[in-house]
């Protein structure tokens, strides 16, 4: 794990983290030499020595304020370190999101990976700024003053160091239970935090249907879980830190106790005697800190699986030689597919889009057509067969190049809290906004922004919170402008918008789709008559495929879909 969370700093990084670590020692040494100075004067004292005092104060004073620079460029170091890493792997959790199949997404639950990316990711800044920093710094005083401790009597840094041994193979015991109850309670809350997510969504339909209280009891019973296991955490740790506070305390008392009976009988100097006394402090601090450090380190080490299960997860594999397409016709070949956890599945799909057609996939629910559009933006990868533009593979190509050339309208519009101009720019990030504005002319949405009062600059809620449904598909289709991919995906957007909206939206549909590739799923059979192809689709199995006039003197399964409505 050190190592790993090493190779995720940057140089700077790095650099920031030994200045950090070499001026805690500073400012430590600097303490330590403040008090061996003042018992050195006070022992001159005694003796009937003369004694600068001007001097002294000079000293003293250099001390302290190198000790202060020495704290305040450590503290300031630790922390660039912190944000360094925390940058870093919130960068590449990011960048890994991107890349992830929708399986994934459907395994891991949106609360989980909420927590990893604040929670578990914080937690990892308090390994470089705590454990790493303060820990190695005073590991090197402890060795530096121990090995100038036994330089002044090397009997009473043996009994200094008698009973660490013991004190440290109890602490070990104790992290190795320790962290297997951390684990359970982090388990615990990501179950927790999943479940208030899902609670604070569903609060409209919880309320509408009255299943607060089954949910409630869900809920109480996740939260009563988490306490149990955070007290058993606890209450592991309180008695583990307990019994190793006590066997540093016990180093001590035994050091002092028998440094006392050597200077009563004259075996050790008075002055030598209370150095031991007053530096073995020092000495002991990265003991006596360990449980701290412990108690970082089990938490740390649980985040970073969390995180490193997030980052090592199957991503889409981009081609070492990626492949680009000339022409973008369609074709699925001997396709087969399955979920891991459901009934369906495809079995020898097969069938062509010729480039600049449309065509139209219909079916009951559940027979596959979105399926057939997942496949083909690689949200999930087909078990047999393959899937091709212009004649190559989709798995050849690179998958951001991919998704560059295909642009998706769907009936449920994702928009983000930001402006309106930003989020038509999903569609194209480089665009002025000249491009943006006439993207919005072409999807019929440009006059209704200009009539807001700061027009483009206009600020919606998470998921167009504010715009009717037929203002959001508008938007929805002003990115697909913005983009101008060669290939576009469907979901027949027009089933649940007012007459006025869905006239707006046709006449933006139509323009959209002219001289592009189009493969939609049609809900009203009634829209997709002039479609060059009408794919019939039940059960995962494609049954018919022709035009509306083919398939209606067929009278199959597409007519009967159609008598229905």
């Amino acid at each position: 794990m050190v190592r790993n969370i090493l190779n995720e700093l940057t140089a700077r990084g790095v650099r920031h983290l030994i200045i950090s670590a070499l001026f805690f020692v500073v400012y430590a040494l600097c303490g330590t030499a403040i008090m061996l100075t003042v018992l050195f004067l006070i022992d001159r004292h005694i003796q009937g020595e003369s004694i600068s005092f001007i001097s002294a104060a000079w000293l003293l004073g250099g001390l302290l304020v190198l000790k202060t620079i020495s704290n305040a460029i450590a503290d300031m170091s630790k922390h660039f370190a912190g944000f360094d890493l925390v940058e870093r792997i919130r960068e590449k959790i990011i960048l890994k999101l991107k890349m992830f199949s929708l399986g994934f997404y459907t395994n891991e639950r949106l609360g989980e990976i909420s927590t990893v990316i604040h929670k578990d990711v914080d937690n990892m800044e308090m390994v470089v700024g705590h454990l790493w920093t303060r820990m190695s710094a005073d590991f090197i005083v402890a060795l530096i003053l121990g090995i100038g401790l036994f330089c002044v009597d090397w009997r009473m840094g043996l009994t200094m160091v008698a009973i660490l041994p013991i004190a440290l193979f109890s602490l070990y015991r104790g992290i190795r239970s320790g962290m297997k109850a951390q684990e359970e309670s982090q388990n615990n809350l990501a179950d927790m935090v999943s479940l208030f997510v899902e609670y604070v969504k569903g609060i409209p339909v919880l309320k509408v249907f009255g299943g607060k209280g089954m949910f409630r009891d869900r809920l109480d019973h996740s939260v009563s879980e988490f306490g149990e296991s955070s007290k058993n955490t606890s209450r592991l740790a309180a008695v583990s830190v307990g019994r190793y506070t006590f066997l540093i305390e016990l180093a001590f008392a035994l050091m002092a106790t028998i440094g006392l009976w050597w200077t009563w009988h004259g075996e050790l100097s008075v002055f030598a005697y209370l150095m031991f006394i007053i530096v073995s402090k020092e000495f002991y601090k990265p003991f006596v800190n360990m449980e701290s450090h412990w108690l970082n380190y089990i938490k740390v080490k649980d985040s970073y699986g969390r995180i490193s299960h997030l980052l090592d997860a199957p991503i889409v594999v981009n081609p070492s030689q990626p492949k680009t397409a000339e022409r973008f016709d369609l074709s699925f070949e001997g396709v087969g597919f399955h979920y891991e956890k459901e009934s369906f599945e495809m079995k020898n799909l097969t069938f062509n889009v010729l480039e600049r057609t449309v065509t139209a996939l219909v079916g009951s629910s559940g027979s596959g057509k979105t399926t057939i559009t997942n496949l083909l933006l690689r949200f999930w990868e087909p078990q047999n067969g393959s899937i091709r533009i212009g004649g190559i593979d989709i798995r050849e190509m690179d998958y951001d190049y991919l998704l560059g050339k295909i642009s998706v309208v769907m009936q449920n519009v994702i928009l983000f809290s930001d402006t309106i101009a930003n989020n038509i720019k999903v569609g194209n990030r480089n665009a002025t906004q000249e491009e943006i504005e006439e993207a919005a002319r072409r999807a019929m949405i440009h006059d209704f922004i200009i009539s807001l009062p700061e027009g483009y600059e206009t600020k919606i809620g998470e998921n167009g919170l504010g715009l009717s449904g037929g203002q959001k598909q508008r938007l929805s289709i002003a990115r697909a402008f913005l983009k101008d991919a060669p290939i576009i995906l469907l979901d027949e957007i027009t089933s649940n918008v007012d007459p006025v909206n869905e006239y707006k939206i046709q006449q933006a549909m139509s323009a959209l789709i002219r001289n592009r590739t189009v493969l939609v799923i049609a809900h009203h059979l009634q829209t997709i008559r002039n479609a060059n192809q009408i794919i019939v689709m039940d059960k995962g199995q494609l049954v018919e495929n022709g035009t509306h006039a083919e398939l209606e003197a067929k009278g199959g399964v597409y007519c009967k879909l159609l008598s229905m409505q």
